[in-house]
């Protein structure tokens, strides 16, 4: 049991480290557009390092948003219907075509606030795959990341 926590504590020690190298080399870095391939990269890194690899590789889109920095959404074969004949606060795990997406800002004001955004948004995937939790909001079990976070040198907050 030991190993497994001392390992766990050693590569969110390797994230904290290539997060504050980054964060070096981009300082003066302002208006910070990501790449697809730089979305990909994070995820990687952040799912190992926060996540322990349990996420799905799910797809990643660039977005032009103008009240978000970043979306994580569960799609199924009734979401596009109507507005108000299907209750879309509630993912019906049930229904065995769920399919997940993370969508990330083009432009942010600093490369920190694009890691910290995209793993905010990692922890919502984390509520829908991982515990299946049908509201996967700023609740409780979104929370309980926030040690994770700061452990690594991030801030987890509601606005990500």
């Amino acid at each position: 049991m030991k190993k497994t926590s001392k390992k766990t504590v050693t590569v969110r020690k390797q994230l904290k480290i290539r997060l504050e190298n980054t964060l070096t080399m981009r300082k003066n870095t302002r208006n910070f557009r990501p790449t697809h391939s730089i979305v990909v990269t994070w995820f990687k890194h952040l799912n190992k390092g926060l996540f322990g690899n349990q996420l799905p590789a799910v797809p990643m889109y660039l977005v032009r948003m103008t009240n978000d920095w970043g979306r994580c959404w569960a799609n199924w074969d009734n979401r596009k219907c109507k507005k108000g004949t299907y209750d879309q606060s509630v993912i019906p795990y049930d229904k065995t075509d769920v399919s997940f997406a993370i969508e990330i800002h083009t432009k942010y004001p600093t490369f920190r606030d694009f890691v910290e955004t995209l793993a905010h948004e990692m922890v919502h995937l984390y509520q829908m795959t991982v515990l299946k939790d049908p509201y996967s909001n700023h609740n409780a079990n979104f929370y309980s990341f926030k040690n994770k976070f700061k452990s690594a040198g991030l801030t987890l907050s509601r606005t990500g």
